[in-house]
């Protein structure tokens, strides 16, 4: 009998998702998929797919034991796009969501820090690549290195309060966890423990949460580039090793040369001005994710 998830991690990227996943699919009561990010039901924004089919969509859970009552996914895309929250909702209108936001000024600076490292964004100065968001939505200036074009429109990125009210448009409220970043990097334990208490599931009383998913650069942009996107040659070259000999050997040896070229570092930050243009712009949005989560967020703008 094919395993149906009962639960998705829907967002947004940089805010912890990385992290909540990785803690969450050690509880004996939950099976998580290996594959982070499989943004199957984000059809309208992801055109590079992991899984292409419902019945592939459908394996990814195959190990799923009837001693794990909750079975989920993690697709930071999914709070982003406008087909996949309703899609959600038809596969399983009994599903909870969890969503997690920070202060959207840091989060569109931390994920071009994260789309550059991916060689999704070539652009190394932020306030330059975010004054190209009217050209690139044009389609021009976009990398050549870039799938799908809308992860550089980073004012689409941090628009939380629309975001979550379409969110909560299409799920009771009763089915869906706000999480803020803030709150789960001063106590990951305690909003771990809401967590597992909203999925209806007995504490595991972990008390370990290790950091995941710092900012990090590429030592070498020519090899983070080869090795992320090789020549359509190699790749399809790449494609048939995997189909004769299996894809972990290939996998893993891909993953060692990415961990070799890797650094990690602090960004860079943002200038005053920068910064309060970037306040300035979010503002509105702030303000209606405030109201949404009948929360004060002034400390964000």
């Amino acid at each position: 009998m094919a395993v149906t998830p009962n639960f998705f991690i829907v967002g947004a990227p940089k805010c912890g998702t990385t992290a909540l996943y990785e803690y969450l699919r050690l509880h004996p009561g939950i099976f998580m998929p290996e594959l982070k990010e499989p943004h199957f039901f984000a059809s309208d924004l992801v055109t590079f797919h992991l899984v292409n089919s419902m019945a592939e969509y459908r394996g990814l859970f195959a190990g799923a034991t009837a001693a794990q009552p909750r079975v989920g996914e993690a697709s930071a895309s999914y709070l982003l796009s406008s087909a996949a929250i309703p899609d959600i909702r038809r596969f399983n209108p009994d599903a909870k969501l969890i969503a997690m936001y920070r202060n959207p000024v840091d989060l569109v600076h931390s994920f071009h820090s994260q789309l550059l490292y991916w060689s999704e964004e070539t652009e190394r100065d932020f306030e330059r690549a975010w004054r190209l968001q009217e050209r690139r939505r044009r389609g021009e200036e976009l990398p050549g290195t870039c799938r799908e074009p809308f992860w550089l429109q980073y004012e689409r990125i941090g628009q939380f309060g629309t975001q979550t009210e379409r969110m909560l448009a299409t799920f009771p409220r009763e089915q869906v966890k706000l999480i803020l970043f803030e709150d789960f990097a001063a106590s990951p334990k305690a909003v771990y423990e809401e967590v597992i208490e909203f999925l209806d599931l007995p504490q595991d009383h972990r008390t370990e949460f290790p950091r995941f998913n710092e900012n990090k650069r590429a030592k070498l942009t020519w090899l983070r580039n080869f090795v992320r996107k090789p020549p359509p040659l190699l790749r399809r070259a790449f494609r048939g090793l995997k189909r004769r000999v299996g894809g972990g050997g290939v996998g893993a040896v891909r993953q060692k040369l990415l961990d070799i070229n890797t650094s990690k570092e602090r960004r860079p930050p943002l200038t005053p001005e920068f910064r309060a243009e970037l306040v300035q712009t979010f503002r509105e949005e702030v303000a209606l994710f405030s109201r949404v989560m009948d929360r004060d967020l002034r400390h964000w703008t």
